[in-house]
């Protein structure tokens, strides 16, 4: 069976049906009906006595329902608002390949609502049970078990293959359920759950074709949505990675979970997407005799698998995981999980950090996610040792709280390769350098930006149109770059990336950019205000005061200063330039020296600097008022005399932005009034330097 289709298709014959069965009984919803028979079920006016087929005669109870074996076709409709009490479905018979079995309601007003109680079938409450059956779909319930106190495993939809009827089954539909307040005594019970069940004698059941979609779960103990099989147990079982095929869980809400929100077991290849988890790992609104029997847990995850091959999950969005003692985060390749994807992502305010990756896993992906805001208890990236490889590309990490932890993680086996990320560090913590991981093409910028192992790093400001700014991940459209970042066209290209960014744009628009946007337009670069390299062997149009100034040759023509005597400065340019950014390369020429850019330059008593300084290896931004030079800022960086390094400033309003060797040094906002020139230059005192490669854009 192919994977199923976005909506679960239905043949035609079934389609015809469904439009004849509405014109006829006024039914609203789908129902996949060809050749069997439709009964109602109405709690206030039915009687279990009546034929059940139709609506003047319809059954009263669902243990009426449990008593009948349903036949391909069939469909079971339940009144709208109508409610059941300490009653529970326990569906018995198969449907066929293209004639499922459909539970639905018909008529007008709230769903159906089973409320199952503290009913019990073996020691076990459930709303909907599908038992060692194939082809049934079940839409548009309500189903809740209420406050109670007896210790008990509960589930609101529990499907199981198991005893002498356990096999392999197919086709089952769970969509449009909203489940609540159900709590369950242990990990294999909560909300939705499919269980493959059995002693290491029993034969071993399988599905292929599970489509659980649009359904909200919530207040729920223990675990939201799940797929589990013995097989973990049994040593005589098979299906530890497979027990599970063609599962697509699509569109649902989960929330307020005591346990893990989405977890999906021993399948193979699973779609996990559109689903939305928050305050998983929470305490669940329950009185006190309820308490005391929910299982305590240390570790829980919002949407994960374990053993699982292939899985992709994929526009899903995730927060408020809690950390009770370890784990606590979004997304979780767990163990024995391989050549699974997290991609399209969104997630925030998860206490665990972003990504957890445990060992005996292997081949992984992490691409084209946004984490907003995600504490750091463990990190952004936790790599448990004994991992495979993993590969992190085009995510952004954003951080403007209290996170102190580390960054980016490696394994003590496998490799992590990161690549064409956004670090944006508002908070503190540091990056981990290690020989099993690489860092290529990585923005980082904000706190702890250098990161020597990334030989293609670019830090600073990536020109995000409006970061921290998400409320969900259909509203992040502050992560797209602005057409003025230094990140467009500034990253490198990953084989087999999925074809898409984080906003769907087509993979890649030309040069791959940097983060989770990829740029679609003609990126226009900035307009080139001045330059100057000297090769015509002068420095006409620059202004000098004080030293001795020539051009040499420094294996290229460069305007030198060579005089170690006083202060020495030249500048050129516009005074009406405001705005703009100012780079050249300058080397200084004795030890202990020091040399940089003017800019907002007025007169020599008023202008901005940003210099090196040998003498304590020293980045320093000055300001000089009415003849009065005052330094603002500095950051320690290595000067070595007799080296070329490239400085810049960017000047915006009045907030100085200034670079070393590519690196942001230091950012510094101007309290008081400006400068009022826009002049550019160099500078030094008792100093001899080189200049060369100035270049100044709007």
């Amino acid at each position: 069976m192919t994977r199923l289709a976005k909506r679960g298709r239905l043949p035609l014959l079934g389609m015809i049906g469904i439009l004849l069965f509405s014109l006829i009984s006024g039914v609203s919803a789908p129902v996949a009906a060809a050749a069997g028979t439709a009964y109602y079920v109405d709690p206030d006016l039915g009687s279990d006595s009546a034929a059940g087929t139709s609506e003047a005669a319809a059954w009263k109870t669902l243990s009426k329902v449990n008593s009948i074996t349903f036949s391909p076709g069939d469909v079971i409709l339940l009144k709208a608002g109508g409610v059941w009490n300490n009653q529970y479905l326990d569906l018995q018979g198969s449907g066929a390949e293209g004639n499922p079995v459909t539970v639905d309601r018909y008529g007008t007003g709230a769903k159906p609502r089973i409320n199952f109680g503290n009913t019990a079938v073996g020691g076990e409450g459930f709303g909907v049970r599908l038992r060692n059956v194939s082809y049934w779909e079940i839409n548009n319930l309500e189903i809740t078990s209420g406050q109670q106190p007896t210790d008990m495993r509960r589930s609101g939809v529990l499907v199981t293959g198991e005893g002498a009827g356990a096999g392999n089954f197919r086709h089952i539909y769970i969509r449009n359920l909203d489940i609540h307040d159900i709590f369950g005594t242990d990990r294999r019970t909560g909300g939705i759950n499919v269980h493959a069940r059995g002693a290491n004698t029993a034969p071993e059941s399988t599905w292929d074709g599970i489509l659980i979609e649009n359904n909200t779960v919530i207040n729920v103990a223990d675990t939201g949505i799940q797929t589990m099989t013995d097989a973990f147990f049994n040593s005589s079982w098979n299906h530890k990675f497979d027990a599970f095929r063609n599962v697509v869980i699509r569109g649902n809400v989960v929330e307020k979970i005591h346990r893990d929100g989405i977890l999906v077991r021993a399948s193979q290849s699973p779609l996990i997407e559109y689903n939305k988890t928050k305050s998983v790992g929470e305490a669940c609104d329950v009185n006190t005799s309820i308490v005391s029997y929910l299982e305590d847990i240390t570790v829980v995850a919002a949407q994960w698998a374990y053993y699982t091959k292939g899985a992709v999950f994929q526009y899903n969005e995730a927060s408020d995981t809690r950390m009770l003692g370890g784990d606590g985060q979004p997304w979780d390749f767990d163990i024995e999980v391989h050549d699974s994807i997290y991609q399209y992502n969104f997630s925030y305010n998860n206490e665990g950090g972003t990504l957890l990756v445990m060992n005996n896993t292997n081949n992984n992906i992490f691409r084209y996610n946004i984490s907003q805001n995600d504490k750091d208890a463990n990190g952004v990236f936790h790599l448990v040792n004994g991992g495979g490889n993993l590969y992190v590309y085009n995510n952004i990490i954003y951080r403007s709280g209290t996170q102190n932890k580390a960054l980016t993680h490696a394994s003590n086996t496998g490799m992590a390769y990161y690549m064409n990320n956004i670090f944006y560090n508002g908070a503190s913590g540091q990056y981990t350098n290690s020989p099993r991981m690489t860092y290529d093409h990585n923005s980082f910028y904000g706190l702890n930006s250098s990161v020597p192992s990334d030989p293609n790093k670019i830090t600073g400001n990536p020109g995000f149109v409006s970061p921290g700014t998400a409320a969900g991940r259909d509203s992040a459209d502050g992560y797209k770059l602005a057409v003025t970042s230094p990140l467009l066209n500034a990253g490198v290209a990953v084989d087999g990336n999925g074809g898409q960014d984080y906003f769907g744009n087509p993979l890649y628009y030309g040069v791959p950019d940097i983060g989770a946007f990829e740029f679609q337009g003609t990126i226009v670069p900035p307009a080139v205000l001045f330059q100057d390299d000297f090769e015509d062997n002068n420095y006409s149009g620059w202004t000098t005061s004080g030293g001795s100034w020539t051009v040499a040759d420094d294996g290229t023509k460069a305007l030198s200063q060579n005089s170690a005597t006083g202060e020495a400065l030249a500048y050129t340019g516009d005074a009406a330039w405001s705005n703009y950014t100012y780079s050249a390369k300058v080397k200084l020429l004795n030890a202990f020296g020091n040399a940089g850019l003017l800019f907002r330059y007025a007169d020599a008593a008023n202008y901005y600097m940003f210099r090196l300084n040998d003498s304590g290896d020293k980045a320093e931004l000055f300001k000089k008022t009415a003849g009065t030079l005052t330094m603002v800022s500095s950051a320690s960086v290595t000067v070595t005399p007799g080296q070329w390094t490239e400085l810049k400033v960017t000047v915006s309003g009045s907030t100085l932005t200034c670079y070393a060797g590519g690196s942001q040094l230091i950012q510094w906002t101007d309290p008081a009034a400006q400068p009022a020139g826009g002049q550019v230059g160099i500078r030094m005192h008792s100093s001899t330097a080189r200049i060369d490669d100035v270049k100044v854009t709007e």
